[in-house]
């Protein structure tokens, strides 16, 4: 029997590359890349059947941000060390989060989110130069930490037969990344992008056309958060690429879980999410509810192995769970990294669900909000009325889960995303806040 990797399962569950490798933001700025990098149109429709990249390293800039430039090199673009120190300070704090570090980052595994179109950066990794001098890495642009779910994702987008949502899809990603801009902050990462490794030529990604299309509920949900993110153009540019990353990684974890119970002919019960901290009895359902979510994706993966007439290895299915587990903490879905964990909602994966949720300028009500967008459309489950609809009211009090969601609405209310007018009525938006 054959021994199966991760993507041979992946693509035939889910539709894509997930490796724990590739977890967390990193499917986000994958994305990106083919939205920004893109030899043809920002987002081209489903009849292109190629889609080129001119990928660009900025090694340069993630060498010296990482400690690892040596003078002779930095003495050619940097005028001193006042200015090293300055610049490489502001890029440490433009640094991707990026899921189990547990010892100091290589440059490789240094990041940046990409605030404006010079930061955007591709993969790479240092070989051996032969040459002896000083400071001088042959750098080769290639897949290791954006592995195929930015990839998936933008194929989603680009395949959308919703010719409307695809077109305001495409207007907005170009007012996000305009092609000419003078902010100081694109000034800087073009001069510094310069000096790092660029494609001469624009190369053909061969990932990205794997893509397993279904154009189901799932694909549709995250199209139209994508429309919907961008559509909020009077927020900072700031605010929407880390909704749009958020939202991502938030979409996939979704995605596997469901498509995983679905592969196994479960029905999927969605995510518990504990808002309020004060009830151990929800506390243990939600630790709970991660288990099974881990469970649901090894037994979908065996389940599929066995049907490819192979193998995969403890370690393969790892990789898969593993890219769950880190995306959903690193998207602020989980209370922490390690430990005894369970599914909770941070400020920022908060603030990209409240983007994806509706168009700019538009209101709803706290109440909508909760049980039709995050518990009907995103599976969360975290008031009484998505917990009803789960038949969880027959275990649980009705009043815990009451509880959960005035927590939540306060943590909302403080964060200046939920407007209350009356006891009665409570209004949800991202412009509340400006």
């Amino acid at each position: 029997m054959p021994n199966l990797k991760g993507p041979d399962i992946t693509k035939t569950l889910f539709g894509g590359i997930f490796d724990s490798d590739g977890a967390g933001h990193f499917p986000g700025l994958e994305l990106i890349n083919f939205i920004v990098c893109g030899s043809g149109e920002i987002l081209p429709g489903a009849e292109v059947k190629e889609i080129k990249l001119i990928r660009r390293s900025h090694d340069f800039a993630r060498r010296l941000v990482a400690g690892k430039l040596p003078p002779s090199l930095k003495s050619k673009v940097l005028l001193n060390e006042h200015s090293e120190n300055a610049v490489a300070h502001l890029l440490h704090c433009l640094e991707l989060e990026a899921p189990n570090i547990t010892k100091t980052k290589s440059w490789e595994r240094t990041h940046f989110f990409p605030y404006t179109r010079s930061l955007v950066h591709w993969d790479a990794r240092s070989r051996n130069s032969g040459t002896g001098e000083e400071g001088v890495i042959k750098v080769n642009q290639e897949r290791r930490y954006l592995r195929g779910g930015g990839a998936f994702a933008f194929s989603v987008l680009r395949h959308d037969p919703d010719q409307e949502r695809l077109k305001s899809t495409r207007d907005g990603f170009r007012l996000l990344y305009p092609s000419e801009t003078n902010t100081p902050l694109e000034t800087l990462s073009a001069a510094l992008l310069k000096h790092g490794e660029i494609d001469k030529d624009a190369v053909i990604d061969l990932v990205e056309p794997q893509s397993k299309i279904r154009d189901d509920k799932l694909e549709n949900l995250y199209r139209d958060g994508i429309r919907n993110i961008l559509s909020h153009s009077n927020l900072s540019s700031v605010q929407r690429v880390k909704a749009i990353m958020n939202w991502t990684g938030f979409w996939l974890v979704i995605l596997e879980a469901t498509r995983a119970a679905e592969y196994l002919n479960k029905n999927w019960q969605g995510l518990i999410v504990d808002c309020a901290g004060v009830h151990p009895q929800l506390r243990r359902a939600s630790q709970k509810c991660l288990k099974l979510q881990l469970t649901n994706i090894e037994d979908a993966a065996n389940l599929e192995a066995n049907t490819q007439t192979g193998e995969i290895s403890k370690q393969q299915i790892n990789k898969i769970k593993g890219f769950f587990s880190n995306t959903a903490g690193t998207c602020g879905l989980l209370n922490a990294a390690k430990g005894r964990r369970h599914f909770t909602l941070k400020l920022h994966i908060v603030e990209a669900l409240v983007l994806a949720s509706a168009e700019s300028q538009i209101e709803q009500t706290f109440e909508d909000f909760v049980s039709n967008w995050l518990g009907k459309r995103c599976g969360l489950v975290l008031g009484r009325n998505s917990a009803s609809e789960h038949g969880m009211l027959n275990a649980f009090d009705a009043t815990i889960f009451e509880e959960n969601e005035r927590q939540f609405a306060e943590q909302m209310k403080a964060t200046g995303m939920l407007r209350v007018y009356s006891d009665a009525t409570r209004m949800v938006s991202a412009e509340i806040t400006q």
